[in-house]
Order: structure tokens, then C-alpha cells, then sequence
């Protein structure tokens, strides 16, 4: 009931994140899905810093993600605070990890 309320009030903030299951290595640049949130397109500075802050939250020495929910805790930890900062919403943060 609480997450109803907090998807009501703030929206949600979905991170998709595709992944290369052989190497670990990043593929593409992450995708950002929102429903509920501040309306935003996808050229706004939110989501363009958004994005740089989920590149520098998954990017780590060697390129290569072990952990899959290591990286999407640093992920939603990276743009759960960065969306505070500038909204002072706290949407319902879901990032996704694909492997390929």
C-alpha cells in the first residue's frame, strides 16, 4: 500500500541498463523510462545529467559488471539522491539490467 501511494504521489524512474553476459562490459547507453514523474522529455538537463550519473554509477575499473545487483544498487542509489536534489520527489527508482 505504502509503494501505491509513493508511485501516486512521486511516479516512477525506470533505468534500463543492457549488459554483455560474456565480457560484463556495458552495451549502449542507458534507457530512461517515467510515469507519474515531473513531465520531462528526453532532451531535458535532468534527464541528460540522469544519464551521466547512471554512467558514472555503473562505470567501474576494467569496464567489466560482475554483480548485477551491486550495479542496480548503484544505480537506483546514484539517481534516487540526484532526483531528491533537484525535485525534492522521491519517485520509485527501478533500474533493469539486461544481459546480452
Amino acid at each position: 500500500l505504502r509503494d501505491r501511494r509513493s508511485l501516486a504521489n512521486d511516479g516512477m524512474f525506470m533505468i534500463v541498463v543492457t549488459v554483455d553476459k560474456q565480457t560484463g562490459a556495458v552495451v549502449g547507453r542507458p534507457e530512461i523510462v517515467t510515469r507519474g514523474f515531473v513531465h520531462l522529455n528526453e532532451r531535458d538537463p535532468i534527464m541528460d545529467e540522469a544519464i551521466e550519473r547512471i554512467i558514472k554509477a555503473i562505470d567501474t575499473p576494467g569496464d567489466h559488471i560482475s554483480e548485477i545487483a551491486l550495479l542496480k544498487s548503484q544505480i537506483k542509489d546514484a539517481v534516487s539522491r540526484y532526483l531528491y536534489e533537484q525535485t525534492k520527489r522521491r519517485p520509485m527508482v527501478f533500474p533493469v539490467v539486461v544481459e546480452v
